[in-house]
This record gives C-alpha cells, structure tokens and sequence, in this order.
C-alpha cells in the first residue's frame, strides 16, 4: 500500500524474527565514510546517538550528532523515530541514515515494513524537522544526510516576481497577488525591479512599504536569471514559486501547483503549458514566427530528455515549484533566459524528478513585449545544457 500522504510504500509486515543477528554488523560497526561523511556535516565530535543502542527516554538537545543504518524501514511510525531523534539532537546536530532501496520482493522477504525511495525519504526528513537534507544511491542503499532543525507551524510561500519594462501589466498582476489566498500558507510576495525605463520602478516604488511585499530595486538590468537568483537570495519561505509580471500564466493554477508540496507528496513541480497540444504559442499574423518558436522549444526539451535521461514536456516554464531546501548546495550563476535551464538541470541532476501538473497559458507575442532574443539566447540555451551535462553539481565537501 502507498501512502496517500508521504508516498512511502507500507507492505504491514512483522519485522523478521533475527532482524537483529541480521544487521549486527552494520548496526554496531560504524564504516569509516560514514563517520567522514558526518565530519564534513559538521559532526567534530562528542556524543553520537544511535537510536539501536539506547532504551527510554532520550534526553532532549544533549547528542551532537546520530547515526541510523538500516532502521527506519523496520519501525511501524518511521516518522516518531525520526521525531525521537530530532529532539535528542541539539540544534544543528547532523543525521545520518541509511534505508535498503525500495524492492517490493526484497522488502517483503526481508519482513520490513516500508519502502524507501530518494524522494520519500527526503520528504520523510523534512516533515519531521530536518533540513539541508542531501540523498544519494549506494549500491542497494540510499545514505541520506541532514541537520537538526525546526518544523515549521505553517508552511511559507514565498513568490518571487522579476519585473523589467511592464508598466501595463504589473499592476494588474500586483493586485492580482495581492488578493489571492492560500488556504494555511503564510504568503511573501518579493519584487525584483531591474531599473525599468517605461515608469515600471515608479509603479513597484508604490508597493515599497507594502507589509506583505519585499522590494529589491536593482541598480541596472541583468537578466531575468540575475533578478530570480536575487529573488531567491532574499526568500525566507519554505516553498519557492516564480511569477512573471507579463500577465502569460493564470494565478488560480497556484492552488493545484502548491498542493503535492503542501501535502508531503513532491519536492518539485513544473506547470506544464501544452494541455497535450504542442502549438503552445499562437500569434495574431505571425504564424511564422510562432511555429518556429514551438518547434525550438520541442528542440531544446529533446534536447534535455536525451541528455539528462528524462521525460518532461515543458522544463521552461516560468511556474517552477519547489521545496527551499532543494537549492542547498547549489550555485545558481546564469543571469538571463538560460537561467530556466540551469535551475531544472541542476535540481534533475541533484536528484529531483519533477512532477508536471497541466496550467494555463496565453502566450504574449514580441509585440506585446516578450523579451527572448531569437539570434543570442538559442546559443546560451545550447551551451548550458551541455556543460552542465558534465560539470560538477554539488561541490566535493557535501558529496
């Protein structure tokens, strides 16, 4: 059975009878890379929890660090160990865990009870108060590291707007934002504004005591990617949602894009622009125009499919969604359209499949105001995709 609300697959089976004999060696027997693993997470030491070994009540914030080989999968509430352990740990204290790869056949003959895969333990660990969670596959293992943290009371939302030369339409997008409700979800609008020269920062400057606005004015235009990044520098909120001010996507599609994150289910969603139609843009009298940018973008998502192994249909949509803490240990650096490569690269590589959920859309022409240079982005694009291909992602301190 799959849990409806983390995902985890629950197989309701008796832990083996010599389940201890079983994992002797691993429970007792620290392997060296695991202790480096947890030096390099902070762990310098002092006292090392291992919840196997201890009976009771453990006292809270006195461990400095723990460690977790092949438990989780046998208790009946992995999350009331994981929450045990939180509150023993003090605060920033590292985690590390291990967990088989979910096999139904290997679980059911093992008589574990819950099946693990990357993305449900990351979930499992940030729900229960852990963050700068990193995961990665072993052989049959997953490793997952973390710190202590705390769990948030309500989720945060923070939407980041980057706004340059939209005088007609920001304002109608502001008022927009600033009627829509979350139900549960704290809400933080940040604004980019990259020194407009059509009286768009003079319109933006209005918002700039606004208690539910924060406004970065920026001194000049560097991009679309430079003003997102900085939107992310200045966010605070658990979930990350990016909005253009070009009035293309419809605000109701937030409550659908929001929710597999608010529930536990997904760390990171795409709004997916198609419907199942690859005629995404349509201009009045420049049809031309408009099948060659449809065309170019089927290109370039084939592009990423076959690079990056994957099967999105829509990886440049402007609605990317995410947890906060899929961008620990990434360095975002592209400043112009390529940055809508770079950020879904980097998340597919660290480890992330995004789920694709159907959006609206209404595609403005260049008349309208629409910004990508068809003879230099195209380029940047190509050039990207295939340096990302095979630099490095995290850097060698966090792997």
């Amino acid at each position: 059975m799959r849990c409806q609300g983390c995902g985890c697959v629950a197989l309701d089976a008796a832990p083996a009878a010599d389940s201890s004999a079983m994992h002797a060696d691993t429970v007792w027997r620290y392997p060296p890379r695991y202790l480096k693993t947890l030096k390099r997470r902070g762990f310098h030491g002092g006292s090392l929890l291992d919840p196997a070994t201890v009976s009771g009540e453990l006292a809270p914030g006195t461990y400095d660090a723990a460690i977790m080989l092949h438990q989780l999968q046998r208790q009946a509430a992995p999350g009331h160990l994981l929450e045990t352990t939180r509150r023993a740990l003090r605060p920033g204290a590292p985690l590390l865990l291990t967990v088989p790869r979910a096999d139904l056949r290997r679980t059911a003959a093992s008589g574990d009870r819950w099946g693990f895969d990357e993305t449900t333990i990351q979930l499992l660990l940030l729900r229960h108060g852990f963050h700068e969670v990193l995961v990665r596959k072993q052989g049959g293992s997953i490793i997952a590291t973390a710190v202590r943290g705390e769990p948030s009371v309500r989720p945060k939302c923070s939407i980041i707007v980057a706004v340059f030369n939209e005088h007609q339409t920001f304002p109608i997008l502001m008022d927009a934002l600033l009627k829509k409700e979350i139900a549960g979800v704290e809400r933080e609008i940040i604004v980019i504004e990259s020194n407009s020269t059509d009286g768009t920062r003079e319109l933006a400057k209005q918002y700039q005591d606004h208690p539910a606005i924060k406004l970065v004015l920026q001194d000049r235009p560097q991009g679309k990617g430079h003003a997102v990044r900085e939107g992310l520098r200045q966010a605070t909120g658990d979930i990350l949602l990016i909005q253009d001010a070009d009035l293309e996507y419809n605000l109701d599609d937030y409550d659908a894009l929001l929710e597999p994150l608010l529930s536990h289910r997904a760390l990171f969603v795409l709004g997916t622009r198609h419907g199942g139609n690859w005629k995404m843009r349509e201009f009045a009298r420049q049809k031309v125009l408009s099948t060659g940018m449809n065309l170019g973008h089927a290109f370039f998502t084939g592009v990423i499919n076959v690079l990056f192994r994957q099967h999105m249909t829509d990886p440049f949509t402007m609605f990317k969604v995410f947890h906060r803490d899929c961008l620990f240990g990434l360095t975002l650096q592209c400043d112009r359209f390529d940055f809508d490569h770079e950020l879904v690269i980097k998340l597919v590589r660290k480890g992330y499949r995004p789920l694709e959920i159907p959006v609206n859309y209404r595609s403005r022409s260049f008349r309208e105001g629409k910004k990508v240079r068809l003879f230099r982005d195209p380029f940047t694009w190509i050039w990207v995709d295939l340096k990302l291909r095979f630099a490095r992602v995290l850097p060698k301190n966090l792997r």
